[in-house]
């Protein structure tokens, strides 16, 4: 109730019983003043921590060598123009890695300056990738901008309905397909239905000498194991989690509950597909969609498929956005289309490309190693009202590479966000709800265990809340959406992700990375930059700039 109250939230007895409300807007701010006034607060907390006020004090002792100094830049751009300004993508290898100029590990210059922003920095399981944008031409090669991708995701509804991994998506394209596009279509969900079951270890459910004849026995089978394994206690699934032998992963409760009522459900799916008539592959699509029981079953295909993707082959832009003084010269824009270059492809994929999936392996039983092509980047405005950070922020393919005459690669607007978020949830408030778990529970029912499910921190905190008979849905709802956006790197992204084609054709050449990269910032310095060191206001706002004045010490 603290938090709530602390964000202006309202609450008002209606015949004695209390009714808690969003924020008004009867002062006339605006939702996004609001918003921005939200996430300080959670962020000046952070701040506040001893720890990392230590790591700020510790920081800026060098990290002024870091930043623009802003009479050098604008003395560059009077002699030089644009190409006075010389970015580099520098991205991040091991948390060992070290600045040449100043010796500060390279992850805590990308964290100081995370700081910087109004949203509070939480740190997020799964794959990772944290970049610099630095300048050439200046002393030091001061940071332009930071970026980091992240794992997607896994629910976002726009998004998925683009892609073509729901229901909906497939009833829209129906009518489209002739009978040989849907047998593409069909045989994508069939596999996908296959690989699923061939990727689940099922030998120590059969009893020794038995033979199953028929799907129903093992579906029986398999519930009855269901039923009879123990509900896991999330700290034994982390210790046994944390000896990394799949075998005796895949044994644990967590995953035998998994696999058992994984396979259910493929189970009936296939064998769903397993009645479609084979005459035509369009009829066979359309039948399935007639039943409550087929489209049932076409929705575990594209879920099936969806789980191999989207740890893999698509990544969110986490973050995103210049340093002082570029930002008034559209860095930002920069670091957007950076994200498109092969150079963050490449590092990507070598760095991922033999990196065994912990939960795909507990489920298996042995080792798994997931693709790693990456071929789709998502993220979302901080605002619901927009972002000048992505729109119409695009890359002429043409430019870059001859084989394209018209397409270019873009942000897409793809939807909005339901408006769901933890956000101004103090720590302090996530602590006593975990206290309150332990104490009701016996243990903790929520921990970061991989298979254990997405969000720890929202699920730790609906679990709570549950437990205060509180509404969590209610309570978790900020109505404070976000533009979701999404960005194609192959021509063949969503027919790649769907499981319809096999191989990506990407826009870019893969070949020369750091050739492409460069391109991208010739066209930023050609399309942007020209233009705003032009403007006599964008110049003046770059000398006014005082560094001293932007270092984070300052909102202690």
């Amino acid at each position: 109730m603290r938090d709530l109250f602390a964000q202006k939230w309202e609450i008002k007895f209606q015949e004695g019983i209390p009714h808690i409300n969003h924020p008004s807007n009867s002062e006339g701010i605006k939702d996004k003043d609001w918003y921005r006034a939200v996430l300080l607060k959670e962020r000046d907390k952070q701040l506040h921590k001893p720890a990392v006020t230590r790591f700020i004090d510790n920081m800026e002792r060098k990290i002024c060598d870091l930043i623009a100094n802003p009479t050098s830049l604008i003395k560059a751009i009077d002699t030089l123009g644009a190409e006075s300004v010389k970015p580099y993508l520098q991205i991040i290898d091991s948390k060992n890695d070290r600045d040449d100029i100043t010796g500060l590990r390279l992850l805590d210059i990308w964290r100081y300056f995370r700081l910087t922003w109004a949203l509070p920095h939480k740190p997020t399981p799964g794959r990772k990738l944290f970049i610099l944008i630095r300048d050439a031409g200046q002393k030091n090669h001061p940071i332009m901008g930071i970026a980091a991708l992240g794992n997607s995701i896994i629910q976002i509804t726009s998004r998925d309905n683009e892609i073509g991994w729901t229901i909906e998506s497939l009833i829209k394209r129906i009518d489209k397909l002739d009978d040989s596009s849907a047998d593409i279509v069909l045989q994508s969900l069939r596999i996908a239905l296959e690989r699923a079951i061939s990727g689940i270890s099922m030998e120590d459910f059969i009893p020794a000498g038995k033979k199953l004849l028929t799907i129903q026995e093992q579906i029986l089978l398999l519930e009855r194991i269901v039923e009879e394994v123990p509900e896991p206690s999330s700290s034994n699934a982390h210790m046994e989690i944390g000896a990394r032998a799949w075998s005796q992963l895949s044994q644990t409760s967590l995953y035998r509950r998994k696999r058992a009522s994984s396979l259910i459900e493929l189970l009936r799916a296939n064998n769903m597909f397993q009645q479609v008539p084979t005459e035509s592959s369009l009829v066979g699509l359309r039948k399935l969609l007639t039943s409550s029981a087929g489209r049932s079953a076409i929705t575990i295909a594209l879920q099936a498929n969806k789980k191999e993707k989207i740890g893999a082959n698509m990544m969110d832009i986490i973050v995103c956005g210049a340093i002082p003084p570029y930002n008034h010269l559209l860095a930002g824009k920069l670091v957007s289309l950076l994200m498109m270059s092969p150079e963050v492809n490449r590092y990507y994929e070598e760095r991922y490309q033999n990196q065994v999936s912990v939960i795909a392996s507990g489920m298996k039983g042995e080792p798994v190693i997931r693709d790693s092509r990456l071929v789709f980047l998502g993220t979302t405005s901080l605002y619901e009202t927009g972002s000048s950070q992505y729109n119409r922020v695009s890359l002429p393919i043409n430019s870059i590479c001859s084989k394209y005459t018209i397409k270019k690669m873009q942000f897409q607007k793809l939807g909005l966000t339901k408006g769901f978020g933890t956000v101004y949830v103090s720590d302090q408030t996530v602590g006593a709800l975990s206290d309150l778990i332990l104490k009701e529970c016996g243990s903790q029912q929520v921990s970061t265990t991989f298979g254990e499910g997405t969000s720890p921190r929202l699920r730790l905190i609906k679990k709570g809340l549950n437990l205060l008979g509180l509404p969590a849905s209610n309570l978790i709802r900020h109505n404070f959406k976000r533009i979701v956006y999404g960005v194609e790197l192959a021509e063949n992204t969503y027919e790649f992700l769907r499981g319809e084609e096999e191989t990506p054709r990407y826009y870019l050449n893969q070949e020369n990375p750091e050739e492409i990269t460069e391109e991208i910032c010739k066209f930023w310095r050609n399309r942007w930059l020209a233009m705003r060191i032009k403007n006599s206001n964008v110049l003046n706002q770059v000398r006014e700039f005082r560094i001293e004045e932007f270092l984070v010490s300052n909102n202690l």
